[in-house]
């Protein structure tokens, strides 16, 4: 049977499908994901992803991210996105003992792995200030592309007010005081870093693996190596992480 995980994030829809050798994978924005392939029928809200060429028909489907609390499918087994990240970066690390630091667009988590289990993890859904919607308004405010943003990690400057409802009219204060858009772009970038340190420190191993955008980010990991003096590595497909776990969760687990 053929087996299709979606990962429902709040920015992009990542789609992984197995094949024998690897994965395929897609990316849609999410607006459009919910637009072209939500469907409702007699039974209720399903995904059809016929027009990305993927036959639904008897597939094993798996949606797992924040979307997840949007909407249930009919044609899909929901698991959390704390179990999918886990196994995502169990099967692409084949490590049993872990910690993964994740940025997602509108939640962060670390998870903390002990001998192939979940052995705690702390989540962050109620405040943006560290999250990738929060690096995307910075940038928006700033006039610079998110990629070239989350790469500026020289001379940060010092930022009060972290607190992403405030960061526009802080960061155009301090434009209208001369400050450059460089040194604002690395200061979000620590900011970012510094509410992520805590919850990486506590759950702290000897490999640490990133996930999300924050594996993107030079930046940022750069910041929360020198924070907490941990090795971070990203993940080999650290987009997909999310899908990748909904593929390979165990059927009991």
């Amino acid at each position: 049977m053929k087996k299709i995980a979606v990962d429902l994030g709040s920015r992009f829809i990542k789609i992984a499908v197995l094949k024998e050798e690897g994965y395929d994978f897609y990316k849609e924005s999410t607006v459009e994901f919910y637009k072209k392939y939500i469907r409702r029928g007699n039974k209720g809200v399903y995904i059809d992803l016929d027009d990305l060429g993927i036959d639904t028909k008897n597939a094993s489907i798996v949606s797992t991210g924040y979307g997840r609390y949007l909407m249930n499918f009919v044609n899909a087994e929901t698991i959390s996105e704390i179990k999918a990240h886990f196994f995502g970066a169990k099967v692409q690390t084949a490590e049993n003992n872990f910690t993964l630091v994740d940025i997602g667009g509108q939640d962060s988590k670390v998870i903390q792995a002990r001998d192939g289990y979940i052995n705690d993890f702390s989540m962050n859904d109620k405040c943006a200030a560290s999250t990738g919607r929060f690096v995307e308004q910075a940038a928006r405010i700033l006039d610079i592309p998110v990629e070239e943003f989350i790469q500026t990690s020289d001379s940060p400057a010092k930022l009060s007010d972290t607190c992403a409802i405030f960061c526009e009219s802080e960061l155009i204060g301090l434009l209208a005081q001369g400050e450059k858009v460089e040194r604002l772009a690395s200061g979000v970038n620590l900011s970012v870093a510094r509410r992520m340190a805590p919850q990486l420190i506590r759950y702290k191993s000897d490999k640490v693996f990133a996930a999300g955008g924050v594996a993107a980010s030079k930046a940022i990991l750069g910041f929360l190596t020198e924070l907490t003096r941990l090795d971070i590595t990203p993940l080999p497909i650290p987009q997909y992480n999310g899908a990748i776990g909904g593929l390979n969760l165990p059927a009991k687990f």
